[in-house]
Protein backbone atom coordinates (compact mmCIF):
# COMPACT_ATOMS: atom_id res chain seq x y z
CA UNK A 1 0.00 0.00 0.00
CA UNK A 2 1.40 3.37 -0.97
CA UNK A 3 1.89 6.27 1.41
CA UNK A 4 -0.63 8.26 -0.59
CA UNK A 5 -3.42 5.76 0.14
CA UNK A 6 -2.44 5.58 3.82
CA UNK A 7 -2.50 9.34 4.13
CA UNK A 8 -5.89 9.53 2.47
CA UNK A 9 -7.35 6.89 4.79
CA UNK A 10 -5.94 8.59 7.88
CA UNK A 11 -7.33 11.88 6.65
CA UNK A 12 -10.74 10.29 6.18
CA UNK A 13 -10.66 8.83 9.68
CA UNK A 14 -9.53 12.02 11.42
CA UNK A 15 -11.57 14.44 9.34
CA UNK A 16 -14.12 16.61 11.15
CA UNK A 17 -17.80 15.67 10.90
CA UNK A 18 -19.93 17.45 8.35
CA UNK A 19 -21.47 20.71 9.50
CA UNK A 20 -25.18 20.19 10.13
CA UNK A 21 -26.08 23.87 10.08
CA UNK A 22 -27.22 23.87 13.73
CA UNK A 23 -26.15 26.95 15.61
CA UNK A 24 -24.14 26.36 18.80
CA UNK A 25 -25.81 27.45 22.03
CA UNK A 26 -25.29 31.12 22.71
CA UNK A 27 -24.31 32.16 26.20
CA UNK A 28 -26.88 34.93 25.89
CA UNK A 29 -29.64 32.26 25.92
CA UNK A 30 -30.88 30.50 29.02
CA UNK A 31 -29.61 27.11 27.79
CA UNK A 32 -26.16 28.50 27.06
CA UNK A 33 -25.91 30.20 30.44
CA UNK A 34 -26.96 27.04 32.29
CA UNK A 35 -24.50 24.94 30.28
CA UNK A 36 -21.73 27.41 31.02
CA UNK A 37 -22.65 27.38 34.72
CA UNK A 38 -22.49 23.57 34.77
CA UNK A 39 -19.04 23.59 33.21
CA UNK A 40 -17.63 26.22 35.55
CA UNK A 41 -19.37 25.29 38.83
CA UNK A 42 -17.47 23.54 41.62
CA UNK A 43 -20.14 20.90 42.27
CA UNK A 44 -23.84 20.14 42.40
CA UNK A 45 -24.50 22.77 45.05
CA UNK A 46 -22.74 25.49 43.09
CA UNK A 47 -24.48 24.50 39.88
CA UNK A 48 -27.89 24.49 41.61
CA UNK A 49 -27.32 27.99 42.96
CA UNK A 50 -26.08 29.28 39.60
CA UNK A 51 -28.96 27.69 37.66
CA UNK A 52 -31.51 29.10 40.10
CA UNK A 53 -30.02 32.56 39.75
CA UNK A 54 -30.09 32.34 35.94
CA UNK A 55 -33.73 31.24 35.84
CA UNK A 56 -34.82 33.92 38.27
CA UNK A 57 -32.87 36.57 36.37
CA UNK A 58 -34.46 35.64 33.02
CA UNK A 59 -38.06 34.52 33.42
CA UNK A 60 -38.68 36.05 36.83
CA UNK A 61 -37.26 39.45 35.90
CA UNK A 62 -39.34 39.60 32.72
CA UNK A 63 -42.56 38.87 34.60
CA UNK A 64 -41.68 41.19 37.47
CA UNK A 65 -40.77 43.97 35.06
CA UNK A 66 -44.20 43.80 33.45
CA UNK A 67 -45.95 43.76 36.83
CA UNK A 68 -43.87 46.57 38.31
CA UNK A 69 -44.60 48.76 35.29
CA UNK A 70 -48.33 47.96 35.10
CA UNK A 71 -49.20 48.50 38.76
CA UNK A 72 -47.84 52.08 39.03
CA UNK A 73 -49.63 53.09 35.83
CA UNK A 74 -52.89 51.60 37.10
CA UNK A 75 -52.41 53.37 40.45
CA UNK A 76 -52.01 56.73 38.75
CA UNK A 77 -55.08 56.21 36.56
CA UNK A 78 -57.35 54.96 39.35
CA UNK A 79 -56.17 57.52 41.88
CA UNK A 80 -56.64 60.41 39.46
CA UNK A 81 -60.06 59.12 38.32
CA UNK A 82 -61.47 58.93 41.88
CA UNK A 83 -59.53 61.78 43.45
CA UNK A 84 -62.68 63.42 44.89
CA UNK A 85 -64.70 60.23 45.47
CA UNK A 86 -63.34 59.16 48.83
CA UNK A 87 -64.59 61.41 51.69
CA UNK A 88 -63.87 58.56 54.12
CA UNK A 89 -60.14 59.18 53.71
CA UNK A 90 -59.15 61.79 51.16
CA UNK A 91 -55.51 60.65 51.21
CA UNK A 92 -56.23 57.21 49.70
CA UNK A 93 -56.53 58.49 46.08
CA UNK A 94 -53.57 60.80 46.71
CA UNK A 95 -51.64 57.81 48.00
CA UNK A 96 -52.33 55.94 44.77
CA UNK A 97 -51.27 58.83 42.53
CA UNK A 98 -48.06 59.60 44.44
CA UNK A 99 -47.02 55.97 44.92
CA UNK A 100 -47.72 55.21 41.26
CA UNK A 101 -45.76 58.24 40.03
CA UNK A 102 -42.77 57.64 42.27
CA UNK A 103 -42.82 53.90 41.60
CA UNK A 104 -42.93 54.40 37.84
CA UNK A 105 -40.07 56.89 37.95
CA UNK A 106 -38.06 54.56 40.20
CA UNK A 107 -38.54 51.61 37.84
CA UNK A 108 -37.63 53.59 34.71
CA UNK A 109 -34.61 55.09 36.47
CA UNK A 110 -33.48 51.62 37.57
CA UNK A 111 -33.80 50.23 34.04
CA UNK A 112 -31.76 53.08 32.58
CA UNK A 113 -29.09 52.74 35.26
CA UNK A 114 -28.84 48.95 34.78
CA UNK A 115 -28.65 49.30 31.00
CA UNK A 116 -25.84 51.85 31.21
CA UNK A 117 -23.85 49.68 33.64
CA UNK A 118 -24.29 46.61 31.43
CA UNK A 119 -23.17 48.55 28.36
CA UNK A 120 -20.03 49.76 30.11
CA UNK A 121 -19.24 46.21 31.25
CA UNK A 122 -19.66 44.77 27.75
CA UNK A 123 -17.38 47.44 26.31
CA UNK A 124 -14.70 46.49 28.83
CA UNK A 125 -14.82 49.75 30.71
CA UNK A 126 -13.21 49.52 34.15
CA UNK A 127 -14.16 52.11 36.72
CA UNK A 128 -11.23 53.43 38.68
CA UNK A 129 -13.31 55.88 40.67
CA UNK A 130 -17.02 56.33 41.06
CA UNK A 131 -18.00 59.36 39.04
CA UNK A 132 -20.27 62.18 40.06
CA UNK A 133 -23.12 60.86 37.92
CA UNK A 134 -22.94 57.43 39.55
CA UNK A 135 -22.89 58.95 43.03
CA UNK A 136 -25.88 61.11 42.15
CA UNK A 137 -27.77 58.06 40.88
CA UNK A 138 -26.99 56.10 44.05
CA UNK A 139 -28.11 58.98 46.28
CA UNK A 140 -31.29 59.43 44.25
CA UNK A 141 -32.10 55.71 44.47
CA UNK A 142 -31.57 55.76 48.23
CA UNK A 143 -33.79 58.81 48.68
CA UNK A 144 -36.55 57.30 46.54
CA UNK A 145 -36.35 54.03 48.48
CA UNK A 146 -36.65 55.85 51.81
CA UNK A 147 -39.57 57.95 50.56
CA UNK A 148 -41.40 54.92 49.15
CA UNK A 149 -40.96 53.04 52.43
CA UNK A 150 -42.33 55.95 54.46
CA UNK A 151 -45.17 56.48 51.98
CA UNK A 152 -46.02 52.78 52.10
CA UNK A 153 -46.33 52.94 55.90
CA UNK A 154 -48.60 56.00 55.58
CA UNK A 155 -50.73 54.12 53.06
CA UNK A 156 -51.10 51.26 55.54
CA UNK A 157 -52.45 53.68 58.13
CA UNK A 158 -54.90 55.33 55.71
CA UNK A 159 -56.19 52.15 54.06
CA UNK A 160 -56.29 49.67 56.93
CA UNK A 161 -57.40 52.32 59.42
CA UNK A 162 -60.51 53.07 57.35
CA UNK A 163 -61.49 49.49 56.59
CA UNK A 164 -64.02 49.11 59.42
CA UNK A 165 -65.81 52.39 58.54
CA UNK A 166 -65.99 51.84 54.79
CA UNK A 167 -69.38 52.45 53.17
CA UNK A 168 -70.35 51.95 49.52
CA UNK A 169 -73.27 54.37 49.85
CA UNK A 170 -72.34 57.51 47.91
CA UNK A 171 -74.48 59.67 50.22
CA UNK A 172 -72.66 58.52 53.34
CA UNK A 173 -69.89 60.47 55.04
CA UNK A 174 -67.82 57.26 55.18
CA UNK A 175 -68.12 56.65 51.46
CA UNK A 176 -65.12 55.72 49.35
CA UNK A 177 -65.35 54.48 45.81
CA UNK A 178 -64.88 50.69 45.89
CA UNK A 179 -62.49 50.66 42.94
CA UNK A 180 -60.09 53.14 44.52
CA UNK A 181 -60.27 51.69 48.01
CA UNK A 182 -60.03 47.99 47.17
CA UNK A 183 -57.29 48.58 44.62
CA UNK A 184 -55.18 50.31 47.28
CA UNK A 185 -56.12 47.63 49.81
CA UNK A 186 -55.06 44.71 47.63
CA UNK A 187 -51.90 46.39 46.36
CA UNK A 188 -50.71 46.85 49.94
CA UNK A 189 -51.84 43.36 50.93
CA UNK A 190 -50.08 41.87 47.88
CA UNK A 191 -46.82 43.43 49.06
CA UNK A 192 -47.09 41.56 52.35
CA UNK A 193 -47.98 38.33 50.53
CA UNK A 194 -44.93 38.68 48.27
CA UNK A 195 -42.67 39.38 51.27
CA UNK A 196 -44.00 36.26 52.99
CA UNK A 197 -43.47 34.13 49.88
CA UNK A 198 -39.93 35.42 49.46
CA UNK A 199 -39.11 34.57 53.08
CA UNK A 200 -40.70 31.11 52.70
CA UNK A 201 -38.83 30.35 49.46
CA UNK A 202 -35.56 31.59 50.95
CA UNK A 203 -35.99 29.27 53.94
CA UNK A 204 -36.80 26.34 51.63
CA UNK A 205 -33.72 27.06 49.48
CA UNK A 206 -31.49 27.28 52.54
CA UNK A 207 -32.83 23.96 53.87
CA UNK A 208 -32.35 22.30 50.47
CA UNK A 209 -28.78 23.59 50.19
CA UNK A 210 -28.00 22.39 53.71
CA UNK A 211 -29.26 18.92 52.79
CA UNK A 212 -27.17 18.94 49.60
CA UNK A 213 -24.03 19.99 51.46
CA UNK A 214 -24.64 17.39 54.16
CA UNK A 215 -25.21 14.69 51.55
CA UNK A 216 -22.04 15.61 49.66
CA UNK A 217 -19.98 15.67 52.85
CA UNK A 218 -21.38 12.34 54.07
CA UNK A 219 -20.81 10.74 50.68
CA UNK A 220 -17.21 11.93 50.67
CA UNK A 221 -16.56 10.55 54.16
CA UNK A 222 -18.00 7.12 53.36
CA UNK A 223 -16.15 6.76 50.07
CA UNK A 224 -12.90 8.37 51.33
CA UNK A 225 -13.20 10.80 48.45
CA UNK A 226 -11.62 14.19 48.92
CA UNK A 227 -12.91 16.71 46.33
CA UNK A 228 -10.23 18.60 44.50
CA UNK A 229 -12.02 21.90 45.13
CA UNK A 230 -11.48 21.50 48.89
CA UNK A 231 -7.72 21.63 48.38
CA UNK A 232 -7.82 24.90 46.46
CA UNK A 233 -7.36 28.29 48.04
CA UNK A 234 -6.23 31.84 47.31
CA UNK A 235 -2.86 32.88 48.73
CA UNK A 236 -2.88 36.44 50.06
CA UNK A 237 0.56 37.99 50.67
CA UNK A 238 0.82 39.83 54.01
CA UNK A 239 3.66 42.32 54.32
CA UNK A 240 5.87 41.79 57.40
CA UNK A 241 8.59 44.46 57.47
CA UNK A 242 11.70 45.92 55.80
CA UNK A 243 11.85 46.27 52.02
CA UNK A 244 8.38 45.88 50.38
CA UNK A 245 10.05 44.99 47.06
CA UNK A 246 11.61 41.84 48.53
CA UNK A 247 9.26 38.82 48.19
CA UNK A 248 10.85 37.24 51.28
CA UNK A 249 9.34 39.98 53.42
CA UNK A 250 5.81 38.72 52.77
CA UNK A 251 3.90 35.95 54.51
CA UNK A 252 1.40 33.92 52.49
CA UNK A 253 -1.98 33.31 54.10
CA UNK A 254 -4.45 30.83 52.57
CA UNK A 255 -8.08 30.25 53.53
CA UNK A 256 -9.43 26.82 52.55
CA UNK A 257 -12.83 25.20 52.89
CA UNK A 258 -13.81 23.96 56.34
CA UNK A 259 -16.29 21.26 55.19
Amino acid sequence: MSFTNMDSKEANVESAPAYSGEQPPSYESIFGKIKHAKETSDGNVGFAKAAMGIMCASVGCTVMLGVTMAIPIASIIIGASYLDDCPLEKYIPIYLVVSGSVGLFYNVFGIIKTTCCKKNTEEGAVEQEEGAASKLGTCLSSLLSCFMSAWFIAGNVWVYGSHSDLSTNSASVNYCHPTAYYFAFWVITACYIIIGLVILLSCCCCIALCFCVAADSESGLHTSYYPEQWAKGYITPIFKSNDPCDPNNYRGVTITRLY
